[in-house]
């Protein structure tokens, strides 16, 4: 079953859209680099998440990031191949410690180069509406900790997330409505891992990353979890009463020969908004 959709304090719209792309980026194959199965190399990071049929392998929808030379992040692709369409697009522009994503949407990063802030306008495409103000704070060992939002208009948090880790692994997280007091309930996700099994240099999976899923192979957000996935389950809630649970197994995990995630498949809801796709899901990467 697939869901999406899920719960957003607001719908960003931090792309520029499109309705064409001369060929899709999604190929079959076993993922990696080149889809041939074999080792990847060495300092490899995720480039392409991609939902692909289960016996065939063939893409139907992907998240695609471009690295230039410098291995920089230059451009995040969202496809749809069953419409043949570029659903999303947006070039990342670098300043100092800002990157912008949009006209009127841009990170600002720390001193580690992690993102330390997002600003967002309500309506993405009318500059005179107010701003969210997203901040992102980290532990000292670099995992992510808290995350507020708030209105540039209204600088007391309108809601907070807090993280908390575990042998390495995040394990839980828990959003609340916090202005003025009013605390409620916005979702509560709880993570197990295979602690056999490593993830090399994987992809952040934030289930209440909706800012920010289609750019987390392009952006810093801490430090990633070290072993792999195994469940996921969250429940959201309408004004702090329990709406809709999610429930999700990781399974038939393959690695590349130098230690990759290549693959999996998710039984169960998708979490379309941080690229768990029901079913199989292929990974590419982009190494040195």
């Amino acid at each position: 079953m697939r869901k999406s959709g899920i719960w957003c304090i607001s719908l960003v719209s931090v792309l520029a859209f499109s309705c064409s792309k001369d060929k899709s980026i999604e190929t079959g194959g076993t993922g990696g680099t080149g889809g041939n199965g074999g080792a990847l190399g060495s300092n490899c990071r995720v480039n392409t998440i991609i939902a692909a049929d289960s016996l065939s392998g063939d893409g139907l929808f992907s998240l695609f990031t471009n690295f230039n030379s410098s291995r920089v992040a230059t451009r995040v692709e969202a496809y749809d191949s069953t419409s043949l369409s570029l659903e999303a697009a947006a070039d990342l522009t670098f300043k100092g410690d800002t990157i912008r994503v949009g006209a009127n949407e841009y990170f600002v990063t720390d001193a580690s180069k992690r993102v330390s802030k997002f600003f967002t306008h309500l309506d993405p495409s009318d500059p005179s509406s107010d701003v969210y103000v997203y901040n992102y704070t980290y532990d000292a060992s670099g995992y992510l900790k808290e995350k507020t939002i708030s209105l540039a208009s209204f600088p007391t948090p309108l809601a907070k997330f807090d993280y908390t880790w575990a042998g390495g692994n995040l394990v839980k997280i828990e959003g609340n409505t916090v202005v003025l007091g009013n605390i409620q309930k916005i979702l509560v996700a709880n993570l197990t891992y295979d602690a056999s099994k490593t993830a090399k240099n994987f992809v952040q999976l934030l289930p209440d990353g909706f800012e920010t899923f289609l750019f987390t192979m392009a952006l810093d957000i801490g430090k990633k979890s070290t072993n792999v996935l195994k469940t996921i389950s969250m429940v959201t809630y309408d004004n702090g009463t329990p709406s809709t649970t999610y429930n999700t197994q990781i399974k038939d995990v393959k690695f590349s020969p130098d230690g990759y995630i290549t693959e999996w498949y998710a039984d169960g809801d998708g979490f379309d908004a941080f690229g768990i796709f029901t079913g199989r899901t292929l990974f590419k990467y982009n190494c040195n």
